[in-house]
């Protein structure tokens, strides 16, 4: 399902919701949060802000739940300040009339960019301008 696709849009809205709520608990009652549907909950978050292709995606147990919560709002955090400051940049350019500059940014980001959910992100926006 692409990620222009509403219905992805919604689930990924959802996850990162439950993750920034998460977030907000002390670790004890985050520890108490922790259950298999947790845990597999968490790591479709994990598989999102991971970087697929050097394949160091975090594996989700009970024992790193916390810690694991905190990287991932770490990284939802970083990724969506990055991602918009590239759009803000880009639409810049586009309204200066600077197609190719627009373009630049984008690449720049990919190539920086960790995170599957972003890229695939920067990259729809990068296939709008082509």
């Amino acid at each position: 399902m692409p990620v222009g696709d509403p219905i992805y849009m919604a689930i990924q809205s959802h996850e990162f919701d439950v993750l920034n709520e998460w977030a907000l608990l002390s670790d004890d009652e985050l520890k108490g949060v922790v259950s298999d549907d947790s845990i597999a909950f968490l790591q479709g978050v994990v598989s999102l802000l991971s970087d697929e292709k050097k394949g160091n995606e975090i594996s989700v147990s009970r024992n790193n739940f916390v810690s694991t919560v905190r990287e991932m709002r770490r990284r939802y955090q970083t990724g969506s300040r990055l991602l918009g400051q590239a759009i803000l940049e880009a639409s810049d350019w586009l309204d200066k009339q600077q197609r190719g500059k627009a373009k630049e940014v984008y690449e720049r980001f990919l190539l920086s960019c960790s995170s599957r959910f972003y890229r695939e992100i920067a990259e729809n926006q990068l296939k709008k301008l082509s």
